[in-house]
């Protein structure tokens, strides 16, 4: 999230007094162009949802209740005049087109035959905020299944850049995430207290929820506790990404191995989506099943990396497989180094703490080469080929 202006135009889009065919027909015509709610917004909580999650775009329901979607846009562009409103309806009416705006509403959308204009109005919102200096840049880790090593990587890769970034680590595996036990934490505030209290959320908060690490990683931790978490929506996550983005330099969140709103609000608007896969015919194909979900939701594949985790010599699969099956070049390997890993989960230290002598820290060097630089694979960056690399003894 290099700035607001540049995160491949996915504007945040608050829907109001519309029934479920009129959100079919919003969500059909914006596609990627927004991150979008799973339902509409009552009238009745449009003010407290619109200070909460501070949208650029409002699309306002005029089939419903007119008078109630009048007088929310006369009180909505009072509290922010910058706050793009967009009124929707089924029908053209001239009366109501000049009420809407009067009250403050920028267009007046009749689906589906305006869909371009809602499409434009939307995208061009996300391009419209003022410049608050560059933002930090997001990396989404994703495994393909669970097991992978996705949280493993987020730690070591994060602690490298710590040497000389700024670097927060967000722990959005909502099911199983345990990255504050993979690193001996005892996080005293959890992403879980930050849900809660989203209307309070800047940097200060921020900086008051993470847990700092020796080695300088902050860390927004999921609960050490199981706890029952509500279900979590896009606009929520894409809230803590933004104030994060603003704060650090890197930010990695750690999306663990399920697809859920919170992986697909990430991947969608991350800067770099790493996709952590294994050497073996089942992580591969949900490897493919995850690169076919990327592509729907229009993450270009040249700001993909795909990482084979666990690589050794008895491998299932070869590399050539690997990239004919997925249509995609492996970007690195890491080397499987089972008692390397079991030894630093075990004291809940860094790889390059437990096992210094590990053969996976080079490989883990290797994939924040290629972030920093921008490179597409090891190759790209080493002076040895890749093929040499990946097969040398």
């Amino acid at each position: 999230m290099k700035s607001r202006r540049v995160a491949r135009g996915a504007a945040s889009v608050v829907v109001v007094g519309v029934d479920a065919i009129g959100m079919g027909l919003i969500r059909e015509c914006l596609g990627t162009e927004a991150v979008l709610p799973t339902s509409a917004t009552p009238y009745q909580d449009a003010a407290q949802v619109v200070q909460k999650t501070r949208p650029n775009v409002v699309v306002m329901g005029f089939d419903i209740d007119f008078d109630e979607a009048v007088r929310l846009g006369q009180y909505l562009q009072s509290e922010s005049t910058s706050l793009h409103m967009v009124a929707i309806s089924s029908r053209t009416d001239p009366e109501r087109i000049r009420a809407a705006m009067r009250a403050g509403y920028r267009e007046y959308v009749v689906l589906p035959e305006d869909s371009d204009l809602l499409r434009r109005a939307v995208h061009e919102s996300a391009f419209a905020e003022e410049e608050e200096g560059e933002l930090g840049e997001l990396i989404a880790v994703v495994g393909s299944k669970g097991g992978c090593g996705v949280s493993s990587l987020t730690i070591n890769m994060a602690a490298e850049l710590s040497t000389i970034e700024r670097v927060a680590v967000l722990d959005l595996d909502f099911s199983m995430g345990d990255i504050a036990s993979f690193l001996d934490l005892e996080p005293t505030s959890s992403i879980h207290d930050v849900l809660r209290d989203l209307d309070r959320l800047d940097e200060r908060m921020l900086a008051g929820s993470v847990t700092v690490h020796p080695s300088k990683v902050h860390v927004l931790a999921q609960p050490t506790d199981l706890v029952n978490h509500e279900e979590v929506h896009g606009e929520d996550v894409m809230r803590i990404l933004s104030t994060a983005a603003e704060a650090y330099q890197y930010v990695i969140a750690d999306c663990g191995g399920r697809i859920d709103l919170s992986t697909l609000t990430t991947t969608s608007v991350a800067d770099r989506v790493i996709l952590v896969t294994t050497p073996d015919v089942v992580s591969v194909r949900n490897a493919w099943r995850r690169l076919q979900l990327m592509d729907r939701l229009g993450i270009e594949r040249s700001s993909i990396r795909l990482v084979i985790n666990k690589w050794g010599r008895a491998n299932e699969l070869r590399i050539d497989d690997i990239e004919k099956n997925l249509q995609t070049r492996v970007a690195a390997t890491i080397a499987r180094d089972d008692d390397g890993l079991a030894e630093a989960i075990r004291r809940g230290q860094l790889l390059r703490d437990a096992a210094p002598r590990s053969p996976a820290l080079k490989d883990i060097g290797s994939i924040i080469d290629i972030l920093t630089e921008g490179a597409e694979t090891v190759e790209s960056i080493s002076g040895q080929s890749f093929w040499g690399r990946l097969f040398s003894s």
